[in-house]
């Protein structure tokens, strides 16, 4: 599905962002699903914890305070495809804030920005607090450094430097993984004149509404209209998709988890084995691959989150023998679960 290839495209962009930070790529993917040469194939779906295991595992190589930021400001953002347009020709400033907050899954379905006004305050201020997404892996400090320092570059270049962000607060918990004053001092280095705090439970950009509403220069109505349609048709196709996964997790988990197959899922959604096939085929993925994402997800969770021992865990999830789960595990995170439950994590 087209949906797909936006964020193929951007996590390639990104592969290439960690090789020229001289980072070891190979290292990165190993064990994720959909990589080929350290190159994902396009039209396939990453799911959420595995996009974020990339940047746990990249973090881990580095140990870099600001490798958020060099990752972020080196991405190509024409890998963004049909968003490239819908940004840089939006009428006003606040417009493409709200296009970059609605159409932000297309490119990563690990989190979204939340943006609120304040006119009360007295300097009439906007805020775009980044929500991550609910899953077993948390997000990693530096995927949101990028997502939100790439935003600040964006805001700069199309306004001509006339709506600067005010204001970076960084979540406290993660003040050990990022260098607050060196961030602040590279980011005046590159013109993002903002002041970086910690402070709160999210990520936030404090932006003043002076110049939101100003018309942009150059802007092609036209041409904004077409590619916005076109957006908002893929990202119709994504919700969708994301519906059908939904669905799908749910129906394991209620039969069980290894146990459920995909006779239990077409009884279940009333669909014929090939109209199933051919949905999950035009979304990148497979009931095998959604199968082994949630199993995936609950085994970190079981041993990580609940901490329970690798036999009760490979029983809660439908496993008769140890011995395959282990397998299975291996597969899924390159590793076996001992080894995963003795790394430091996240």
């Amino acid at each position: 599905m087209k949906h797909n290839y936006i964020e193929g495209e951007w996590i390639n962009a990104l592969m290439r962002a960690f090789a020229n930070l001289g980072l070891d790529t190979q290292k990165i993917v190993k064990g994720l699903a959909g990589f080929e040469n350290q190159r994902f194939i396009s039209g396939h779906r990453l799911d959420v914890g595995s996009a974020r295991q990339m940047w746990h595992r990249a973090q881990e190589q580095t140990h870099d305070p600001l490798l958020g930021l060099k990752a972020g400001s080196t991405l190509d953002y024409r890998a963004v495809g049909v968003l490239t347009p819908v940004i840089w020709h939006s009428p006003t400033v606040r417009v493409a804030l709200n296009n970059i907050a609605t159409f932000q899954t297309l490119i990563s379905e690990s989190g979204a920005y939340k943006i609120t006004d304040h006119p009360e305050s007295p300097r009439n201020q906007l805020t775009c607090e980044y929500i991550p997404t609910a899953n077993v892996v948390p997000v990693n400090p530096h995927q949101v450094l990028a997502v939100v320092s790439g935003t600040m570059g964006i805001l700069h270049a199309i306004s001509n430097a006339e709506v600067e962000v005010r204001q970076l607060h960084i979540p406290v918990a993660y003040q050990s993984s990022i260098d607050n004053a060196l961030l602040e001092k590279t980011l005046h280095a590159q013109n993002l004149h903002c002041q970086v705090y910690s402070t709160g439970k999210y990520f936030t950009l404090t932006i003043p509404q002076t110049h939101l509403d100003t018309p942009l220069l150059g802007c092609d109505g036209h041409l904004y209209e077409i590619n916005k349609n076109y957006a908002e048709e893929l990202l119709r196709s994504k919700r969708a998709s994301l519906a059908l996964i939904d669905s799908i997790k749910n129906i394991i988990m209620t039969r069980g988890f290894s146990l459920a197959n995909i006779e239990d899922v077409q009884a279940a959604l009333g669909l014929h084995s090939r109209t199933l096939q051919r949905h999950l085929l035009e979304q990148g993925t497979s009931f095998r691959k959604i199968k082994e994402e949630l199993l995936k997800d609950q085994a970190i969770h079981l041993l990580i989150g609940q901490k329970i021992s690798i036999n009760n865990a490979a029983q809660k999830l439908g496993y008769s023998e140890t011995s395959a789960f282990h397998r299975a595990f291996k597969s899924w995170c390159g590793m076996t679960p001992k080894q995963f439950c003795n790394m430091r994590h996240f």
